[in-house]
């Protein structure tokens, strides 16, 4: 049996309408005057902004909106965001929007209480000392479940490098996950947030700092996607599809919170920071041809994520289940509209080394079930860009 912690210090509150109760967990935190982090075009013009504008004046909360976050936020959106912050006296920070608000937020609420900019806390150049305001997350969605976990994703601009931080201190206080705020969500947006939700679930459960309740949520999460997600594309009014992708996406948070993440994502971050493909657009055009090549390090994890994807694996061997699983990942990718290969998402075949280059220092790359070695990267890379067979 393997030891492990396991530590859970988001308080979660899952419910449609949840969002209208943002004031009364501001106030429970102590909060006074509240930091609201939206992004600059759709979360901006949300209808949802005004009810929380309305609970957070009803429970006596001032607050200052900052919609100013692009996707994949920059160093420099983050500093100045950091800046306003300070000035604005603050004490508490609210996200409300996708993976890059959220991260954004987390970022600018940990500079509070840390000195400098924070690139000067990427690739672990410095350390977080202190704990920053409290936060509290407002997902609009399902997929990159940062408003239960200590990472925050930051885009250096100047290198072309997609960097994580990560700090126990940096977890949300609160995480308000209110499905009516996925309804709006576009079917490619759904899509591309999906599958980053089964990417996460997918690099936890068979990463090699796997544990029994990381695996517990991620397998749940798994299944929750191979069912609902086509679903959720096809009629985002559909509730029942929307509310178990919010939580699919929740639990995969949990789980790569705990886990871990690997190769996908260490390949995936220069392709959308050299190349501007999506973050879920890159983790899943990436997902199947990592998990064919990983494979053979644990069938019985990857037969486990073809049951839980739906696939009859009754009498197969482990070999036979686990390229199943891959099988699996295909047609679903197929059936959302997510480009099968590199070279469909634009990605040039001269651009391999300088992924590979990248990928071989992103510091989650020993965490894959497979060691991988530069060789190994750029065989996954060729193959995605369709340049090698496998």
């Amino acid at each position: 049996m393997k030891d492990f912690v396991f530590n859970m210090p988001t308080k979660v509150v899952f419910a449609v309408g949840a969002v209208n109760g943002i004031g009364q967990e501001c106030r429970a935190l102590g909060g006074t005057k509240a930091f609201l982090v939206t992004g600059r075009t759709a979360t901006r013009n949300s209808p949802y902004l005004g009810q929380i504008e309305k609970s957070l004046q009803e429970a006596g909360v001032a607050v200052q909106i900052y919609a100013e976050i692009e996707a994949d936020p920059s160093v420099g959106t983050i500093d100045r965001g950091a800046a306003v912050l300070k000035s604005a006296g603050a004490d508490i920070v609210i996200a409300f929007g996708g993976g890059s608000p959220i991260d954004a937020a987390k970022a600018m609420a940990m500079l509070q209480k840390n000195e400098g900019s924070i690139l000067d806390y990427m690739r672990g150049r410095r350390q977080t000392a202190n704990a920053g305001l409290p936060l509290i997350c407002i997902p609009t969605t399902a997929g990159s479940g940062s408003e239960v976990t200590a990472a925050a994703v930051v885009t250096d601009r100047g290198s072309k490098e997609k960097i994580g931080i990560s700090h126990g201190s940096m977890t949300p206080k609160v995480a308000i996950v209110d499905p009516v705020l996925h309804v709006s969500m576009p079917p490619a947006v759904t899509a591309s947030t999906g599958i980053d939700a089964l990417t996460h679930a997918i690099e936890a459960y068979t990463a090699v700092q796997a544990n029994p309740l990381s695996d517990a949520a991620c397998l749940q999460a798994i299944r929750l996607i191979g069912k609902y997600l086509r679903r959720a594309v096809a009629n985002g009014k559909d509730m029942e599809a929307r509310g178990n992708m919010a939580l699919a996406s929740l639990l995969a948070g949990i789980g790569f919170n705990h886990a871990g993440l690997g190769a996908v994502h260490g390949i995936a971050h220069p392709i959308g920071a050299q190349f501007g493909v999506a973050h879920g657009v890159g983790n899943g055009i990436m997902l199947p041809y990592v998990m064919e090549y990983c494979a053979m390090a644990d069938y019985t994890k990857f037969g486990d994520i073809a049951a839980a994807l739906g696939e009859n694996i009754s009498g197969m061997s482990g070999r036979d289940a686990a390229q199943q699983a891959v099988s699996a990942v295909r047609a679903l990718k197929q059936d959302i509209g997510i480009p099968e290969t590199l070279a469909a998402a634009g990605v040039p075949p001269t651009a391999v080394d300088a992924i590979v280059r990248d990928a071989i220092t992103y510091r989650r790359l020993p965490n894959s079930p497979r060691q991988l070695t530069g060789e190994d990267l750029t065989v996954i890379v060729e193959r995605a860009l369709g340049i090698k067979k496998v």
